[in-house]
């Protein structure tokens, strides 16, 4: 009896200690040789993480994981901006299927939120980050400026390697791809008052992103942004719609476009750019350009 009852308080040990490390946010640590192999990525820079989750007006939910290890600056930027309200109602603005989507950067009105700009943390800024732009990764957009990366991120839905190395890649979607693969094949057109392009017409609006576990701003003494850096939810501007029309295929970068001002790398040449208007890019343009 006694030996039976050693067993047992063994296996609650163990079971508690198992709870208590996945409560630590180390996931990192039990992410599987074929997934670190994938993601190109050192496993001690993927052991720390902070979790999570962007939650969609429809009820759509995508979880993620950051790397604060791995890109510190751009997690405490996303986190940051997060916490402070900054990413609520804004959209899914640019959607490419079989590439990525991406958001961040526009209320549901068409209206550019701004943000300040970090340091891209990415080896052509001469910044090590290994992790690969395969599906599932989360990433910065970015004009043609290295360090001009603010608020826009983009999920990628099909491997693109093409982005390593130009784009500072901080996290993982660890459930909720679907929900990716649902967006990434909505109807997009285009929208003439502002020139963008690959926009879905009927907006894809986030709630809210909240950051589940890992955070030091889950403190509640921790400062915070003023309401003034937060949408401006009272904007009655009436929503721009965007024209549904087939897109030509695309190579195209993901970018956060600013005031005509940028020259976008081209997939096979990095040193080539192209744009049409604010900066968003398209494998083909010939048919938009002005």
């Amino acid at each position: 009896m006694r030996r039976k009852l050693t067993l047992l308080a063994a296996v609650v040990t163990g079971a508690a200690m198992l709870i208590a490390s996945c409560d630590a946010g180390t996931s990192g640590l039990t992410m599987d040789k074929e997934t670190l192999e994938n993601l190109k990525v050192d496993p001690e820079l993927v052991k720390n993480t902070i979790d999570a989750t962007i939650y969609l007006e429809d009820g759509g939910e995508i979880e993620l994981e950051l790397y604060p290890d791995l890109a510190p600056e751009t997690v405490e930027n996303f986190v940051m901006l997060a916490e402070d309200g900054f990413y609520d109602g804004t959209i899914f603005h640019r959607v490419i299927e079989n590439f990525m989507i991406q958001g961040g950067g526009y209320d549901e009105n068409l209206k550019k939120q701004d943000a300040d700009a970090i340091k891209g943390e990415f080896e052509a800024n001469g910044f090590e980050n290994t992790l690969s732009h395969v599906r599932g990764v989360i990433s910065m957009a970015r004009a043609h400026d290295m360090n001009s990366a603010s608020s826009q991120f983009f999920i990628v839905q099909q491997d693109s390697p093409h982005l390593d190395g130009q784009y500072a890649a901080f996290g993982r979607v660890t459930e909720g791809m679907d929900v990716v693969d649902e967006i990434a094949s909505v109807r997009t057109g285009y929208v003439e008052a502002q020139g963008l392009d690959d926009v879905p017409v009927d907006p894809i609006v986030i709630d809210t992103i909240e950051i589940t576990s890992g955070s030091a701003a889950d403190d509640d003494d921790a400062p915070s942004k003023s309401d003034a850096s937060k949408n401006d939810a009272s904007d009655k501007t009436p929503t721009p719609k965007a024209s549904a029309k087939p897109s030509p295929s695309s190579s195209a970068q993901p970018l956060d476009g600013e005031d005509n001002e940028d020259d976008l790398p081209d997939e096979d040449d990095p040193l080539s750019g192209y744009a049409d208007k604010d900066g968003i890019a398209r494998g083909d343009l010939s048919d938009l350009l002005t």
